[in-house]
């Protein structure tokens, strides 16, 4: 699974390197240190052409009345059947801008991370998203990181990655008419000759810490 992430770039930053169009986020900043049900910039592929948005992490299908059965991640094994993730699978597909993220080796009950950082650029996370209205009349737009079998720098600490694809592939991804094969051989471990891993201190464990500390090599 992904559980926790790292987006340490500006938005103005990020859109230039999709180069899409900044639709929201003035009031979103830098974080090293994301969980789940936190908002955050997504790309997407409209009718104007690609758009940085803000999303809140967590699908929510259209369907769906209880926000409490929000889901972080899908597995790329079953999204397609799955009926929660399906929908958003064939139509709403998005890319979620990564610097690096964090997995967790257990040992004795205490959790040691490690942060995955691309060698160059950014991750570029496959996910799916969704249009949710809450009970209260709410509308906001969710999203879950799908996951896959790690690469063998993933791999030594946790059995699952997120699904990460380069650029040349960005396209194809979000794009109306690409078949769900395709969409599918898309979702393999991403390269590991073109990321690294880096043991970091326990300070990153809680949530609500932030800053570089979060990010700093024991």
């Amino acid at each position: 699974m992904c559980g926790r992430f790292a987006v340490v770039k500006k938005l103005e930053e990020i859109a230039a390197y999709y180069k899409a169009q900044l639709v929201d986020g003035d009031e979103w900043r830098e974080s090293y240190n994301i969980a789940p049900t936190q908002c955050v910039p997504v790309l997407v592929e409209t009718d104007k052409g690609r758009e940085l948005r803000l999303m809140k992490w967590g699908l929510l299908p259209h369907w769906c009345k209880d926000p409490k059965k929000a889901v972080f991640n899908a597995r790329s094994e079953t999204i397609a059947e799955n009926r929660f993730f399906s929908d958003s699978f064939k139509k709403r597909r998005c890319i979620v801008p990564v610097t690096g993220f964090y997995e967790w080796k257990v040992i004795d009950k205490q959790r040691y991370p490690t942060y995955f950082t691309p060698k160059e650029g950014l991750f570029s996370f496959c996910g799916i998203w969704s249009d949710w209205t809450s009970p209260e009349g709410e509308k906001i737009n969710t999203f879950s990181i799908i996951t896959t079998t790690p690469n063998d720098v993933v791999g030594k600490i946790h059995d699952r990655m997120p699904a990460a694809i380069t650029s040349n592939m960005i396209g194809a991804w979000l794009g109306a008419n690409t078949s769900s094969d395709d969409l599918k051989s898309f979702l393999a471990p991403y390269p590991a000759s073109q990321m690294m891993g880096i043991e970091v201190s326990q300070y990153v464990n809680k949530f609500a810490n932030p800053g570089e500390k979060c990010i700093e090599p024991i």
